[in-house]
């Protein structure tokens, strides 16, 4: 039977299966303390026995080697062959193991970004606490979160993530409990207005869900979540937004179905530069179990697709779109741009609504390719070297989102955006980026502006 990658990569007309082909005898798999062999097996394009074109193997150590990178077990991957006489090939597959535990204390901002926070330079908008993380659970890229955050916002999130192999499903499950004596209860002039009460809280959420997921191919994930959504907020907050949930109720509850597809052959899901990801999502939320209970369909989806065009130079381009049944989304839950996604320049501002559409295209250059420095000094080896890269880009985005009947004020909503600029990202181990951009909008602001994107 024929590898996947010969199926994927068919011979030329003068080639000669029995002499281009070599035969899969063994891999073997070094530096894997903790992390169970079939983990590894579970990324590799081939298994023992199958069949790999000669003048291809470069391509097929690459993209294991990519593959193995993506799952955020390793901070280094190395991958050898030797070709027998006898026309077998022996894998040699060496993986530096990450730092699996992390406690650790939290001291962050609650802003939307980095950049929202130095403008409004408010300080009560931070949050403290502690954070348990444990990858790599029992050497099966299982995952174990708590967290508890006070400060801001009052936070405890627990957290069990098991993954999907080839044919086979994994599944998580999460809780999540907040509540907030200060909260974003309105738009005005394209930015959230915070109320604070001294007296009472002005929100508390519960949020469980439980999802499963299956594997049905090397980049195909399929995911279906079931979720609860309970929302309680004071009355001062719906005398000051009627409609910050359900109509000039103060409790919101209801139920949620989600299904989530994903294919996605980046060669890094951190920093990606060559590769595509499609995803597409379907949300039900509501099923007429409460009294004024939200009812919408949601159906979004994205793809963004990665070019290397010059040993130095890549093109990205990133598209998104969303669409909701429900004109009138409570407030709380009517995020459109600015919150977990924002048109560069765009950073100081939210654009709600229920439908929208976004494009971010960006050219890189790389300034100083990937390079590995050794730390003498550091006892721990899952510390001891450290990879670091920088990239120049330029970048273009725009995009717009449609609301009913907006408030008067935010002028940028059902409107087209757009916003350019440069900048720098540092793009280091342990999945972190900092980027450091100089945008301008379309209406002719423009800043500097730091995001910062930490994996763990």
């Amino acid at each position: 039977m024929h590898s996947l990658l010969a199926n994927a990569l068919p011979l030329n007309k003068n080639e000669q299966v029995n002499d281009e082909y070599v035969t899969v005898q063994q891999v073997v798999i070094t530096g894997n303390n903790i992390t169970k062999q079939r983990v590894i097996l579970n990324e590799l394009i081939f298994k023992q026995g199958d069949r790999l074109l000669v003048n291809r193997l470069g391509q097929v150590v690459k993209r294991c080697r990519h593959n193995l990178l993506n799952t955020s077990l390793f901070n280094f991957v190395s991958i050898h062959y030797t070709i027998q006489s006898d026309d077998t090939i022996v894998f040699h597959i060496n993986v530096d193991e990450r730092w699996y535990w992390w406690v650790f204390p939290i001291f962050e901002v609650a802003d939307r970004n980095l950049s929202s926070f130095f403008n409004s330079g408010d300080w009560s908008r931070v949050n403290y606490g502690v954070y348990l993380k444990r990858d790599n659970f029992r050497g099966r890229n299982e995952k174990i979160i708590a967290r508890i955050r006070l400060g801001f916002t009052t936070q405890i999130l627990l957290g069990y993530l098991s993954p999907e192999y080839n044919k086979r499903g994994g599944w998580g499950a999460f809780f999540n409990f907040s509540m907030s004596d200060q909260l974003p209860y309105a738009t005005l002039n394209n930015q959230p207005i915070f109320t604070g009460l001294e007296t009472e809280m002005a929100q508390m959420a519960y949020h469980g869900s439980l999802y499963y997921s299956l594997r049905s191919g090397l980049y195909q994930r399929h995911k279906l979540d079931v979720a609860y959504h309970h929302y309680n907020v004071s009355d001062s907050v719906i005398d000051l937004n009627p409609n910050y949930l359900t109509t000039e109720a103060n409790k919101l509850q209801f139920l949620e179905l989600k299904y989530e597809y994903t294919y996605d052959k980046r060669d890094s899901k951190i920093y990606p530069l060559k590769g595509s990801r499609v995803k597409l999502e379907a949300v039900q939320s509501g099923f007429g179990l409460w009294q004024d209970e939200l009812n919408n369909f949601k159906l979004a989806g994205s793809y963004d697709k990665h070019v290397r065009l010059h040993e130095s130079w890549h093109w990205t381009s990133m598209a998104y779109g969303e669409y909701n049944t429900s004109n009138s989304l409570p407030y709380v839950l009517n995020a459109g741009s600015g919150y977990e996604s924002f048109l560069n320049g765009y950073e100081l501002y939210v654009i709600d609504g229920t439908r929208q559409f976004t494009m971010k295209n960006q050219l890189l250059f790389t300034l100083l390719h990937p390079r590995v420095k050794s730390l003498g000094f550091m006892p721990l080896t899952q510390f001891a070297k450290v990879n670091y890269a920088f990239y120049l880009k330029a970048f273009y985005d725009f995009g717009s989102v449609w609301q009913e009947n907006p408030p008067i004020t935010n002028t940028f909503v059902n409107d087209w955006q757009y916003g350019y600029g440069a900048g720098i990202d540092f793009v280091t181990f342990y999945d972190m980026v900092w980027s450091f951009n100089y945008s301008v909008n379309k209406h002719r602001q423009h800043g500097f502006f730091v995001h910062f994107n930490l994996a763990i």
